[in-house]
C-alpha cells in the first residue's frame, strides 16, 4: 500500500475512533443520572419502555449503551490496523457510512453526523488515490518486469 494511502487510511481510522469516544463522552454526561434506573431495571419489560414517564430513560439507552458509539470504534480501530498492516479496506466501508451520515444529517438537526464526513473523505480519498496509482501501475510493472 502506498505510504499517502496508507497515512489517509489510519487518521480514517482514527478520527472514526475519536466519533465514537466524543459520543460516549458526550453521552455518558447527558444520562449518567438514568445509570441507576438502568442497572435497577427500570426499562425490563414492554410496559416500562412504552410508559411515557420513562421516555427520557428509554431515549439516554439509546443514545449510549444501545448506539453504535462501540461498534463505531472498533470499526476506527479495525481501519488503522487494516492500513497499518497494507490491507486496502474494502470500499462499500467508505460509500455506506457516506450514504449513512448524508441521510442522518438531513434527518436530525443538529447533530454529530457531519463529523462523520471526516473519516469518509479520507477513506475516499485514499481510495482515489490508491485507484491513480494502480492505473499506473501496470505499465510500471510491464517495464521493469
Amino acid at each position: 500500500m502506498d505510504q499517502r494511502v496508507g497515512s489517509l487510511t489510519v487518521w480514517a481510522g482514527r478520527s472514526t475512533v475519536a466519533i465514537g469516544a466524543a459520543h460516549l463522552v458526550y453521552f455518558s454526561l447527558k444520562t449518567r443520572s438514568h445509570w441507576g434506573g438502568w442497572a435497577g431495571g427500570a426499562l425490563h419489560g414492554r410496559a416500562a419502555i412504552d410508559d411515557p414517564a420513562n421516555a427520557a430513560s428509554v431515549g439516554g439507552f439509546w443514545s449510549l449503551p444501545g448506539s453504535f458509539a462501540v461498534p463505531l470504534i472498533l470499526l476506527g480501530l479495525l481501519v488503522s490496523r487494516m492500513a497499518r498492516t497494507g490491507q486496502e479496506p474494502p470500499g462499500y466501508l467508505a460509500w455506506t457510512p457516506a450514504a449513512r451520515v448524508l441521510l442522518c444529517t438531513a434527518v436530525l438537526e443538529p447533530s454529530g453526523f457531519p463529523l462523520g464526513i471526516v473519516p469518509v473523505a479520507l477513506l475516499l480519498l485514499a481510495r482515489r488515490h490508491r485507484g491513480s496509482a494502480t492505473r499506473t501501475a501496470p505499465g510500471t510493472a510491464a517495464a521493469s518486469g
